[in-house]
C-alpha cells in the first residue's frame, strides 16, 4: 500500500501548496504494464476508511494499491464523529503452503494462491523478473505470454469490485460535476450555494480502475463538469479513457492554492449558465 500526497510539481515544485497533479503518473508508473488500484479520499474520515480498505484490497488482489491525498487535505484539522473501528476490517489472504505449492499458479481469475515463508511445508520462490509458475527466473516465450495474460484476467476482477462513485444531488440531473480527491467538500459546498437543482456531484474515491456504473452516471447528464486542482484536467483525461465520455468543459486551479467555496460557486455558476444557452 503506498501513499501519495502530492503537491505542485515539477520537482520540488511548491514543497508547501497543494495540487492534484499526479493522477496519471500514479496510473502509468512502472517498467510495463501491471494492474494497480488508485484510491482518492475526500474528506478525513474517508482517508482512515480507504486506508484501512487499501490494505485488505493489496492482500487480496496482490497489487499496489495508491492512496492519492494532497497537501490541503494532509494539513486539513477539524472535529470529527467517532470512527468505527469495526469497518473495513482489515483481511488477510494467504494460505498454508503444500508441498505441491507453486507461488504464481496459472488461475482463470488471475490470482494465484498466496503463500507466506514458513507457513507449511512448501517453498515459497519469489522474483522480480518474468518467472514460471514455481518462480523460477524464464525467457521462454509461451510461459511469458501466459504470466502476461494472467495478470491481464487479475485486471478484470479489479475492476469488478471497484468502489462505486458517490452521486449527491438530484438523480434526475442534466447537469454533472465531477470530482476527486480533496475536491469533494468544497465542490458539495458551493454547488449548495449555487442551488441548481438540476445538477449532481459524483465523486470518485476510487479513481483507477473506475466502476463499470461509472459511464452510466456520465451517459445521463447533458453536460459534463470536471472540477480539480490541476493544469491539466488529468480525471478529464482518465475519464475519456476508461469511459469514452469527454467532459464538456474543465474547472481548473494550479497556482498552489485549493479552491474557495466562493470562488469555486462563481465559476459553476458561469459554467451552468452555458448548459442553459
Amino acid at each position: 500500500m503506498i501513499h501519495l500526497a502530492q503537491r505542485p510539481g515539477p520537482a520540488t515544485g511548491l514543497p508547501t501548496r497543494t495540487e492534484q497533479g499526479d493522477l496519471l503518473f500514479a496510473m502509468n508508473a512502472g517498467h510495463g504494464y501491471f494492474p494497480r488500484i488508485i484510491l482518492s479520499p475526500g474528506t478525513i474520515e474517508e482517508a482512515y476508511y480507504l486506508s484501512r480498505e487499501a490494505f485488505s484490497l493489496a492482500d487480496r488482489f496482490q497489487v499496489p494499491v495508491i492512496i492519492m491525498t494532497d497537501q490541503h487535505l494532509i494539513d486539513s484539522s477539524r472535529d470529527i464523529e467517532d470512527l468505527n473501528m469495526d469497518r473495513n476490517v482489515i483481511k488477510k489472504a494467504f494460505l498454508e503452503t503444500g508441498e505441491d505449492y507453486r507461488r504464481y499458479e496459472v488461475t482463470d481469475d488471475g490470482i494465484s494462491p498466496r503463500g507466506v515463508p514458513g507457513f507449511g511445508s512448501g517453498l515459497v520462490c519469489v522474483d522480480s523478473d518474468e518467472h514460471d509458475e514455481a518462480g523460477r527466473i524464464t525467457e521462454d516465450r509461451g510461459t511469458r505470454t501466459a504470466m502476461v495474460e494472467k495478470r491481464l484476467r487479475k485486471s478484470e476482477i479489479i475492476r469488478e469490485a471497484a468502489l462505486e462513485p458517490v452521486l449527491t444531488g438530484s438523480e434526475k440531473y442534466s447537469s454533472l460535476v465531477v470530482g476527486w480527491g480533496s475536491t469533494y467538500p468544497v465542490i458539495r459546498e458551493a454547488l449548495e450555494k449555487v442551488g441548481a437543482s438540476n445538477t449532481a456531484f459524483l465523486h470518485f474515491r476510487q479513481v483507477y480502475p473506475m466502476h463499470p456504473k461509472a459511464a452510466e452516471y456520465l451517459e445521463r447528464a447533458e453536460r459534463i463538469i470536471v472540477a480539480e486542482n490541476n493544469a491539466t484536467s488529468q480525471l478529464g483525461s482518465l475519464l475519456m479513457l476508461e469511459t469514452g465520455i469527454e467532459p464538456d468543459e474543465s474547472i481548473l486551479k494550479y497556482d498552489g492554492h485549493p479552491f474557495s467555496v466562493e470562488e469555486l460557486a462563481d465559476r459553476f455558476k458561469t459554467a451552468l449558465k452555458k448548459s442553459v444557452s
